[in-house]
């Protein structure tokens, strides 16, 4: 732990600047120095670019809108412009209401990548000819028709900006329209949305051997009425969220008919994917709709896929079945220990001999992913297994030091970085959320943390006193409180600040305890005990930004 002796010059100089509204007080011990790791990590120097596109600068965290969206999670809670990058992807929308991947200039450039697009249907790819630029859709993937609406209603979260909603939600609509009728998207029979057979989320499945030159790619990624299909249960725990999202922004819009609406899609969505996809332990792989290829060997419906920690924090499974996940995960992490730091896998079992181009151990084929790490985490932290998710910090932290400092996309088993990647900041991301939503325990239930959720879980850590300070990048609006806990009366001093209207305020039970009474301000409080699998909080409810609350434990 040598490494942690940080001076407070140290950590406040590069933590504590003017950019910063997001803090752990030097107090905070190591779990302050993961989250400054963790924002080194993302503001290396490859990353946030400034990028001017159809004559408007604009910012740039990946260029994949995909990724950026998924990194967005993280970036919001320094940057200022969260919206400027989504908007011109959703500004070259198609007629059918589909999103593209990215874009790149082909100005000055070898046009390998036009070749490249050439291979597949029109409907895929278009060519600015007055920028230079192209854009691409990879055709395997379901997501990002839902990632966008999640991306605005993180933009939304963040600035209170409602003329964006308004000039946005239009698109944002026929995207998810998109997604729910195109025959390539949708399952009539299932009512889900429907991939063709990848690896959970990713953009290309296994061709077989046999296949050579335009034929092997057009097997690898490309997707056609006649190309096998199912359902990943993760596009619909996504889709999910995201007409839940959709409800919000109208409401906030005054549309009560098609707030009422997506709503009503959200609980659907719900339904039929609990009732589809969840196979007792947790959600299955893959669902097939087609007969799986036959030189894809791997049994879909017993395999656990990545998205499954995705689906718990999106919110479509209950406590007992994120409990079930969580469990399996410690169960593949007992089986894999001697060979994998982490059990944070793209799917297990892995699929032998290989899955398109990677072998057992690669990529999303067994690679050590933080993506996942991350996602679990926070998962674990707000599911009662808070001790499994300090454990994930602190593998984190191994595969930080085994790549000097770096947190890498993709890792081997023992923690070195692999050569082919994912972008380094999916995964630094989540890890960001998790210490943020999880372990300091601040969730923005409304916009700009008008009303908050405050769940300090520093108990489990053996930290005793610490501060924390949350706030967005784009707005002054903060929650931040004050920690201290008196082991030896069996008492928990909160003292909040910020400027939030509404609070609920969640304190984990200390062991050998089974009840609390409290004080809000001097006064008595309303204390209901939750039980969260095998945790309890105190939880109480309360009005204005600055109070001081006292449990006391028995």
């Amino acid at each position: 732990m040598k490494r942690y002796l940080l001076s407070v010059y140290f950590l406040t100089s590069f933590f504590f600047t003017g950019q910063s509204q997001t803090t752990f007080s030097e107090e905070s011990g190591i779990y302050g120095q993961m989250l400054n790791d963790l924002k080194k990590n993302l503001y290396g120097e490859r990353n946030v670019k400034k990028v001017t596109l159809d004559g408007k600068e604009r910012t740039m965290f990946i260029s994949w809108v995909r990724d950026h969206i998924h990194t967005m999670k993280a970036y919001k809670y320094w940057e200022k412009d969260m919206g400027s990058y989504l908007d011109f992807f959703m500004g070259r929308q198609t007629e059918k209401g589909m999103y593209f991947d990215y874009w790149e200039s082909y100005k000055n450039k070898n046009v390998t990548q036009l070749f490249f697009t050439n291979c597949f249907d029109r409907q895929f790819y278009f060519v600015d000819v007055n920028n230079q630029n192209f854009f691409f859709r990879m055709p395997m993937e379901a997501d990002l028709e839902y990632l966008m609406v999640e991306g605005v209603y993180t933009y939304w979260q963040t600035s209170g900006d409602t003329a964006y909603l308004r000039q946005w939600l239009p698109v944002l609509i026929k995207g998810m329209k998109y997604e729910m009728t195109d025959p390539l998207r949708w399952s009539s029979k299932s009512l889900l949305v429907k991939r063709p057979y990848t690896i959970d989320t990713w953009d290309f499945t296994s061709q077989h051997d046999s296949l050579k030159s335009v034929e092997k790619l057009l097997g690898h990624i490309d997707n056609t009425e006649k190309t096998p299909k199912g359902i990943m249960h993760g596009d619909n725990s996504g889709m999910f969220m995201a007409c839940l999202q959709l409800a919000d922004m109208f409401s906030v819009t005054g549309d009560r008919n098609a707030a009422a609406e997506w709503s009503l899609q959200a609980a659907l969505f719900l339904q039929r994917l609990n009732t589809t996809c969840w196979n007792g332990k947790y959600y299955s792989h893959f669902i097939p709709e087609d007969p799986v290829p036959s030189h894809i060997k791997t049994d879909p419906l017993n395999s656990i896929g990545l998205s499954n920690t995705y689906s718990i924090n999106r919110g479509s499974a209950t406590h007992a079945m994120a409990a079930s996940i969580i469990d399996s995960y410690r169960e593949i992490g007992e089986k894999t220990k001697g060979e994998s730091v982490a059990p944070w896998y793209g799917i297990y079992p892995f699929i032998y001999p290989h899955f398109g181009n990677y072998q057992v151990g690669e990529y999303m084929n067994g690679a050590v992913l933080p993506l996942v790490g991350g996602e679990l985490c926070k998962a674990a932290f707000q599911n009662g297994y808070e001790k499994y998710a300090l454990e994930q910090l602190l593998i984190m932290q191994k595969i930080l030091e085994a790549n000097n400092g770096r947190l890498p996309g993709c890792a081997n088993g023992d923690g070195t970085a692999q050569k082919e990647a994912i972008p380094d900041e999916w995964g630094v991301a989540a890890f960001v959320s998790a210490m943020i939503e999880g372990l300091a325990g601040v969730v923005d239930k409304d916009i700009l943390f008008r009303e908050v959720e405050i769940s300090p879980r520093w108990y489990f850590t053996g930290i005793n006193k610490t501060s924390v300070t949350i706030g967005y990048g784009s707005d002054g609006n903060q929650a931040g409180y004050d920690y201290l806990y008196n082991a030896g009366n069996r008492s928990t001093e909160i003292n909040t600040r910020g400027r939030f209207r509404k609070f609920t305020l969640r304190i984990p039970l200390p062991e050998k305890t089974s009840t609390a009474t409290a004080s809000l301000n001097g006064k008595n409080a309303s204390v209901t005990i939750e039980q969260v699998n095998s945790s309890k909080y105190a939880v109480i409810k309360g009005s204005g930004s600055i109070n001081k609350v006292i449990f006391n434990f028995r």
